[in-house]
C-alpha cells in the first residue's frame, strides 16, 4: 500500500516538473551568462538549442524513486514520525535533484538556485535525521568538505571540464549520505561515476553532463546500502 501511494505521488510530482520543465524557462541566453561561460562559444546562447523533447523519464524516474523511498523506510509498518521525517526528507531531496538533472542534461549547467534549495533540504533534513549525534554530523561535515576538495581538484586539472556546478552538487551529495552512512558515501561516488562512463561510451561523447549521475548514485546508494 505505502509503495503504490509512493509511486502515485512521485507520478504526480513528476508529470507536473515535466510540464514545468518542457517551458525550459530555465535557458538563459548570452547576455545572462557570467564569469567563464562567455568565453565558451557553445554555452553562449541556451535558447538557441534544440528543444529536449518531451522526457517522458522525469515521472517515471521520480514514481520508482518514491516508491523506493516508501518500501525502504517505511515498508509494512506504520508511519511514525520518525519514518515520515525521513519520507519527507528523500521525497525532497530526489525531487530537487531529478530537476538538477534535467536542467543539466540539457544545458549542461545546475543552476545556483537549484543547487540552494538541495542544499538547504539537505542540510535541514540531515541535522534532524542525525538524532542529535555530533559524530554523524562533523561525519557529514567532513564528507562533504572532502568530496568539494577532490572534485575542485579535478575541476583545476581538468581545466573546467568538471564543472563548479558538479563541485557544490558533490558536497551537498557528501553531506546528505556522510550523516547516515561512509560506505554509501564510497559506493554512491563510485555508481555515479561508473553511470557516467557508461554513458559516455553509448553515447560516444567526451563531454557529458555528470550531475544526473550523482544524484542517481547518491539516491541508489542512500536508500539500498
Amino acid at each position: 500500500m505505502w509503495i503504490v501511494a509512493g509511486c502515485v505521488c512521485g507520478l504526480v510530482m513528476g508529470e507536473w516538473m515535466r510540464r514545468r520543465l518542457n517551458k525550459v524557462a530555465y535557458r538563459v541566453g548570452a547576455s545572462e551568462l557570467v564569469g567563464p561561460r562567455r568565453a565558451r562559444t557553445d554555452d553562449l546562447d541556451e535558447t538557441a538549442l534544440e528543444h529536449p523533447g518531451p522526457r517522458w523519464w522525469i515521472p517515471l524516474a521520480l514514481a520508482a524513486t518514491w516508491g523506493c523511498v516508501m518500501g525502504r523506510i517505511v515498508g509494512p509498518a506504520q508511519l511514525s514520525v520518525a519514518a515520515l521525517t525521513e519520507v519527507l526528507g528523500w521525497f525532497a531531496f530526489s525531487a530537487i535533484g531529478t530537476w538538477l538533472a534535467a536542467v543539466d542534461l540539457d544545458v549542461r549547467r545546475l543552476p545556483d538556485g537549484g543547487q540552494l534549495l538541495l542544499a538547504i533540504v539537505a542540510l535541514v533534513f540531515g541535522v534532524i535525521m542525525a538524532g542529535g549525534q555530533p559524530a554523524r554530523l562533523v561525519t557529514g561535515v567532513a564528507v562533504a568538505l572532502i568530496c568539494g576538495t577532490l572534485f575542485l581538484i579535478i575541476h583545476a586539472i581538468s581545466r573546467g571540464s568538471l564543472g563548479l556546478g558538479d563541485v557544490k552538487l558533490v558536497m551537498t551529495c557528501g553531506w546528505w549520505l556522510g550523516v547516515g552512512s561512509i560506505t554509501a558515501v564510497f559506493a554512491g561516488l563510485a555508481l555515479a561515476c561508473l553511470a557516467g562512463v557508461v554513458f559516455s561510451l553509448v553515447t560516444r561523447s567526451r563531454e557529458f553532463a555528470f550531475g544526473p549521475w550523482l544524484v542517481l548514485g547518491t539516491v541508489v546508494a542512500g536508500l539500498f546500502l
